[in-house]
C-alpha cells in the first residue's frame, strides 16, 4: 500500500471511527484499525465486535493493498502532524513507514486477513433518515434515563426506538426503572416499516414492536455530528451512513433483544395536582440539596400549598445535615406533597430543559409526570420516594440554633 492523504480528511476519520479501537483489548486485533483502499480512496475500519464502524475519504493511492495499524499510536502521530500536512502512507506486510513535512515514522503492521469481517442487517426491515435536530431529540435526549451498569437490566440499557400505531410519529424511550424520558418527531418516510408488535399464536412466539439500540451505540451514533444520518434497520442489527467534512462514515451496530416493556401503562395521565414552576430555579435547588445530602438514595421533599412558594427540604436529618429551599410558583391548581430524589428528578429536567415546567402529582406514593409547557411532546416520569420526615419535625442543628 502507498498513498498520501490530507492531513484533515485522516484525523477526521481517525478520530470518527478510533474511539471503538480498544488500547486493552484482551483480543490484540481490536486494538487495531484496518486501512485499505479502494481505487482513489481510503478506508479505515475499527471494531469492537459488537459494533463496526467505517470512514472513507480521498487519498492518491500509487499502490493499492490492505494492513492493520495500532488504532492509538496512529491516531497521536496525525493528530500532532502540522495543520494542512500533506500525509504519506509506505506499506508492506511487515512494516509501515509514515511520512508529513519533516517527520518520518515507522509502525508496525498486522495482516488485514485477520481483522474481523464487517456485518450488515440481514433482512433490512426499515429505511428513513434522520435530521440533526431528531437525531438529538430522539436519541440524546431520553438517554441519561436508560439502565447503566446493571447486569439484572440489561434489556433497557440503551434507547427503544418505535413507530406509533398509526405511524405518523417516531417514538424513542429510555427507562431505568427509576425514571422514563420519552421524545418524539414526526415520522420521517420509511420509519414506518419500523417491527410493529405481533401477538403469539400457535405457530409463533409474540415479537415486541420497535428496536433497542445499545447505550454505547447511541454515543458513537452522536460523535458522527451534525449531519443527516440514513438509517437502515435489520431484525438484530442496525447500519447508520453519514457524511461530514470530506468523509463519509458507515456505522454498523448489533441490537439489544428487544424486550422493553410497554411504558404506555406506566405513564401517568395529566390528571391531579399540577404544579407549575421555573425549570431552572427547580432545577438549581435540586442541585444545591443533592450537593449536601451526602447520598443519591437521600430525599428531597417537595411541598406546596394553595399560596405561597415551593418547598424543598431535605427528609431525614438523622445525620445532623439540614437543607432548604423555597422559590416562587408560577401556578399550581391544589396543594401537594413528595418525595423525589434529586439525582432522579434531574435527569428528567436536563432533558426538559429551560423553560416552565408542570408536575402533575395524583397521590404521594404514585410517579410524577414532568412536561414542559414549551414542548408537551417531550415526557418525563419520575418515581417518588416515601418520606420520613416532615419540616415541622425540625433540623437538627447545634443547641441554641434555630431550625
Amino acid at each position: 500500500m502507498k498513498l498520501i492523504a490530507e492531513r484533515t480528511h485522516l484525523l477526521a476519520a481517525l478520530k470518527a471511527v478510533g474511539h471503538l479501537a480498544k488500547a486493552k483489548a484482551k483480543i490484540p486485533m481490536l486494538a487495531f484499525l484496518r486501512l485499505r483502499t479502494e481505487g482513489d480512496r481510503l478506508f479505515l475500519a475499527a471494531t469492537d465486535h459488537d459494533a463496526f464502524a467505517e470512514a472513507e475519504i480521498p487519498a492518491d493511492v500509487a499502490r493499492q493493498g490492505s494492513i492493520c495499524v495500532d488504532a492509538a499510536t496512529l491516531l497521536k502521530l496525525v493528530n500532532d502532524f502540522a495543520e494542512g500536512a500533506q500525509v504519506s502512507l509506505d506499506a508492506n506486510d511487515k512494516l509501515a513507514t509514515l511520512k508529513a513535512g519533516r517527520s518520518r515514522y515507522q509502525l508496525h503492521v498486522l495482516a488485514a486477513n485477520d481483522f474481523p469481517s464487517m456485518f450488515e442487517p440481514n433482512g433490512s426491515i426499515a429505511k428513513f433518515m434522520l435530521m440533526p435536530e431528531e437525531a438529538r431529540r430522539l436519541l440524546d435526549l431520553p438517554r441519561s434515563a436508560a439502565a447503566k451498569g446493571r447486569a439484572d437490566l440489561y434489556y433497557l440499557e440503551g434507547i427503544y426506538l418505535h413507530a406509533s400505531e398509526d405511524g405518523a410519529t417516531l417514538w424513542s424511550a429510555a427507562c431505568d426503572t427509576h425514571v422514563l424520558i420519552v421524545a418524539d418527531v414526526d415520522a420521517p418516510e420509511g420509519a414506518q416499516d419500523l417491527p410493529r408488535k405481533v401477538e403469539a399464536d400457535d405457530t409463533r412466539a409474540a415479537r415486541p414492536r420497535g428496536l433497542m439500540l445499545p447505550l454505547d451505540s447511541v454515543a458513537h451514533i452522536l460523535r458522527l455530528g451534525e449531519v443527516p444520518l440514513e438509517i437502515h434497520a435489520g431484525e438484530n442489527v442496525v447500519a447508520v451512513r453519514a457524511a461530514a467534512s470530506g468523509v463519509k462514515l458507515h456505522y454498523v451496530t448489533r441490537l439489544i433483544e428487544n424486550i422493553f416493556p410497554p411504558y404506555e401503562r406506566i405513564v401517568p395521565a395529566a390528571e391531579g395536582t399540577c404544579l407549575t414552576v421555573a425549570g431552572d430555579l427547580f432545577a438549581a435547588a435540586l442541585r444545591r440539596l443533592s450537593s449536601v445530602a451526602g447520598s443519591e438514595e437521600r430525599a428531597v421533599g417537595v411541598e406546596w400549598g394553595e399560596e405561597g412558594d415551593l418547598s424543598l427540604w431535605l427528609d431525614n436529618h438523622a445525620e445532623g445535615i439540614y437543607g432548604a429551599e423555597s422559590i416562587p410558583i408560577v401556578a399550581c391548581t391544589g396543594p401537594g406533597r413528595i418525595g423525589i430524589r434529586p439525582a432522579l428528578a434531574l435527569k428528567a429536567m436536563d432533558a426538559l430543559g429551560g423553560g416552565n415546567i408542570e408536575i402533575w402529582s395524583t397521590t404521594e406514593l404514585k410517579p410524577v409526570r414532568l412536561r414542559s409547557i414549551a414542548d408537551p411532546g417531550l415526557i418525563a416520569v419520575v418515581w417518588v420516594a416515601r418520606l420520613t420526615r416532615r419540616p415541622e419535625h425540625g433540623a437538627l442543628f447545634g443547641e441554641g440554633e434555630a431550625a
